[in-house]
């Protein structure tokens, strides 16, 4: 399996330490257990040690173990053999067999019933599984990279993982802090994610505002690097910088993480929607809402129209409306093709 090269993207020294880890330890045939938070990178981290060892050019198959029902968790793994329970009408290889002698990503291991983690752990000295329902032996040659968001010292307390499973996984650990830990990496990503979204889907340069970029090296970043980038990917569409400071700061409170202060607007009335004489001549309160929704609706639609060639259901996909109700709008806002 071909993936492009993994990058670490930041300058911090805890970056700058992982990124020596991996590459020191890429071809040591040992397991590696990858700990931190969801959305600090650990897939990035299981990809990096795959992509710099000699099993580069082999098989990369990642498992999330959360998204696996319990009862097919043996059989996706170790894979079954005809008749082995009922729908089993054929042989069916395991996860371990298509890694072959390439990687297998273990995610979230942390979710992994007790009684597989006993499986697993026989798997791993033994070097050889069996298929459920069969007698051969199948030998093992993929390397193991593990990875969870939880404390395992903590489930190892409370009889919920396995120790001895633990320490043969965990031959060498790898752990990402999380994104508050490292703010010095924050705008070395922003510029990497705002460039990949417009490589991507073709958007317009945006340039992060000062105020902005204050609020993101404040921010506690609770979905760390992933709520970044979710950020950045819609930021890139709407280009609402006020809105979107105004929910970083809402989200800060709702932890009760460090208080932010939202940035200072000079309150001036938008010139386009009241007029600039005497208050009389202001229009109701209604219509002047009205008027605002209509020009954000309109520039939002331009925008994203323009964006994708003017290909309509598209458009509608991605301003989660019915094509039929963009038509409508389209018609009533007047917008048309450019020539």
């Amino acid at each position: 399996m071909s993936f492009p090269k993994p990058k670490f993207i930041g300058q911090s020294q805890s970056i700058n330490k992982i990124n020596e880890l991996v590459r020191k330890v890429s071809d040591a045939d040992f397991n590696v257990l990858i700990t931190g938070e969801s959305g600090v990178g650990k897939e990035l981290v299981a990809r990096s040690l795959h992509y710099y060892s000699a099993r580069s050019s082999k098989p990369f198959v990642k498992v999330n173990s959360a998204n696996l029902p319990g009862e097919l968790v043996e059989s996706e793994l170790f894979g079954y053999e005809k008749g082995a329970f009922t729908g089993a009408d054929k042989r069916k290889k395991g996860l371990f067999e298509h890694a072959e002698d390439g990687s297998l990503f273990l995610d979230e291991i942390g979710e992994l019933p007790l009684q597989l983690q006993a499986k697993l752990l026989q798997v791993l000295q033994d070097k050889c599984c069996h298929r459920v329902g069969g007698q051969k032996e199948i030998q093992v040659m993929a390397r193991v990279i593990a990875a969870t968001n939880q404390n395992l010292d903590r489930e190892i307390t409370r009889g919920t993982f396995r120790d001895d499973l633990f320490y043969r996984l965990s031959t060498i650990s790898i752990h990402i802090p999380p994104l508050r830990q490292r703010k010095d990496d924050i705008p070395f990503l922003v510029e990497y994610f705002l460039r990949k979204i417009r490589e991507q889907h073709n958007t317009p340069d945006i340039k992060i505002p000062e105020s902005l970029m204050d609020l993101f090296l404040e921010y506690h970043w609770p979905g760390n690097v992933r709520e970044l980038e979710n950020y950045l990917n819609r930021l890139s569409i709407l280009e609402n910088f006020r809105e979107l400071e105004e929910e970083i700061v809402a989200s800060s409170r709702k932890n009760n993480s460090k208080t932010i202060q939202p940035p200072k607007y000079e309150d001036k009335p938008p010139s386009s929607l009241l007029p600039n004489d005497d208050v009389e001549s202001i229009p109701p309160l209604k219509e002047v809402r009205d008027r605002a929704v209509k020009k954000v609706e309109r520039e939002a639609i331009e925008k994203v129209l323009f964006q994708v060639n003017w290909n309509r259901r598209e458009t509608a996909k991605i301003l989660k409306i019915s094509y039929r109700a963009l038509l409508y709008k389209i018609k009533g806002l007047n917008l048309s093709p450019p020539h």
